[in-house]
């Protein structure tokens, strides 16, 4: 009977079951894990529900309250118009025109004339103002063009 080869099977016996629970350990872990990720979700979806639920249980608007706030939204919208700009570049030297909140140049022109031609298009296209720097970047004026204004001065 000989017993060296007995304690290096316990041996590998100890390690393979060590191993089985890390990995069922590791297993529980991430079911946990899972199921915690679930539930954020399944609570997002009750409260969504709970929402819809408040919004059938409140009275209906009456027209005029309806009316009302469609009047509030269409002057937000109209303040919200942008503005072209026409300035002068002196690195290009060239009239530049650039709209707020834009971040690359619309168009580019030699002379000032060209710059304020291509800028009253623009402006009349969409109903919007525009306003115009000197050379040296100082406030020059400020046009609004109305196309109904136009119209009836041309007529």
């Amino acid at each position: 009977m000989w017993f060296f080869g007995k304690k290096k099977k316990e041996k590998k016996n100890k390690e393979e079951e060590t191993v089985k629970q890390e990995k069922t350990v590791k297993q529980e872990k991430e079911t946990k894990q899972v199921k915690e990720e679930k539930q954020p979700e399944k609570q997002e979806k009750q409260v969504k529900q709970e929402v819809k639920e408040e919004k059938v249980e409140q009275p209906e608007k009456t027209a005029k309250e309806e009316k009302e706030n469609e009047e509030t939204e269409t002057v937000e919208k109209k303040e919200k118009k942008s503005v072209y700009r026409v300035v002068f570049d002196k690195e290009d030297k060239m009239w530049k025109i650039k709209k707020d909140g834009a971040k690359r140049v619309i168009d580019s022109k030699k002379t000032k004339e060209e710059a304020l031609a291509r800028v009253q298009e623009l402006s009349k296209s969409q109903d919007t103002k525009f306003v115009v720097y000197k050379k040296d970047g100082k406030f020059q004026k400020k046009a609004n063009l109305n196309l109904k204004d136009n119209s009836n001065k041309q007529n």
